[in-house]
């Protein structure tokens, strides 16, 4: 049996905006149609990204744009159609095509504004990732300086439960993860990131957090990324990085796609089995484990996790159920 598939994030924005065309086989991407269908993807949510080099001034126009190709990629095929509620989400997973979601990865994409929080509302974007790789005003990054929400920031959490726009706590600083926890009156859920204990990543989950999603009904759905996944990769991409080598990935050593299903494990031992999903990150990693090429890999995740003896209800909760129940209370 072939469960269905939410992948709560993917960065293909990137390919949309440089005219690839997803409708085919694309080989140096990890999602177009034909994948999306080899993987039974019933929902991909697609993540306007806004760089933090983006001028304030700027950030909301970019946004726009990135959501208007994200939008007519949704209704460019019969295969494909765009999903807002969780009427239409199980409606689209009772069928062979794929829902198409719209987020917004970087709250810097609001201008400090929540007219235009309300604007990406009506434009159907479900999910806000609050903070990228440096500080807002109003939120702090994970690999920024330590910072929580500000006022300001618990307004915009405040107006996101108002208006059903999902907070996603990956990229946040502790502080703020923990300020998201306590002002959200819904369940939080952060899109893409991995477990701190098994790769020290600044990105990860650390376990209070991974419980204190648990606890709270929110979920975390699993990064596809090596230097999150692997700390051996880490040790030796980091590095890397930080000296500026091209391609560091290449000279790092190889990483087990086993290596997801041991997230998962640990996840659903710490969390709950009601706590985990998927969200990938494809088109925004540079390297994912051996023989993970792009959403045509689930398959082979749930090959591996049967043999783990996952049943038949952890899968569908993990692959798709998890979500809904989320997305569900936001409606």
């Amino acid at each position: 049996m072939s469960v269905k598939v939410i992948d709560l994030h993917c960065d293909s924005v990137f390919s949309l905006m440089t005219k690839k065309d997803l409708l085919q086989p694309v080989p140096d991407a990890h999602v177009d149609l034909p994948r999306l269908r080899a993987g039974n993807v019933g929902l991909q949510v697609f993540a306007a990204y806004v760089p933090p080099s983006i001028h304030n001034d700027k950030a909301f126009a970019y946004a726009a744009e990135r959501l208007d190709a994200i939008d007519a990629f949704a209704r460019s095929d019969d295969l494909l159609a765009p999903v807002e509620t969780a009427v239409e989400l199980r409606a689209i997973l009772r069928t062979d095509k794929t829902g198409i979601m719209t987020a917004v990865e970087n709250g810097l994409a609001i201008e400090n504004s929540l007219e235009n929080l309300e604007t990406l509302r009506r434009r159907k974007v479900r999910i806000m990732t609050l903070v990228h790789s440096e500080n807002l005003p109003w939120a702090g990054s994970c690999t920024g300086t330590e910072q929580g929400l500000s006022p300001f920031g618990e307004q915009v959490i405040d107006a996101m439960n108002e208006l059903g726009i999902i907070p996603d706590v990956s990229h946040s600083s502790e502080k703020t993860f923990w300020d998201v926890i306590g002002r959200s009156k819904k369940h939080v859920i952060a899109s893409h990131s991995c477990a701190w204990s098994l790769c020290g990543a600044a990105r990860n989950l650390k376990d209070d957090q991974l419980k204190a999603l648990g606890d709270s009904g929110g979920l975390v759905g699993l990064n596809f990324f090596s230097a999150f996944l692997s700390e051996s990769f880490r040790m030796e991409y980091e590095p890397k990085i930080e000296k500026g080598v091209s391609k560091p990935e290449a000279a790092c050593p190889p990483v087990k796609q086993s290596i997801i299903a041991d997230h998962i494990d640990y996840m659903v031992n710490m969390a709950g089995e009601d706590c985990v999903a998927l969200g990938s990150d494809f088109d925004g990693i540079p390297a994912s484990p051996q023989g993970v090429t792009g959403s045509d890999f689930y398959p082979f995740l749930e090959a591996e996790l049967r043999s783990r003896g996952y049943s038949d209800k952890r899968i569908e909760k993990i692959f798709n159920a998890n979500f809904l129940r989320v997305l569900e209370e936001w409606d």
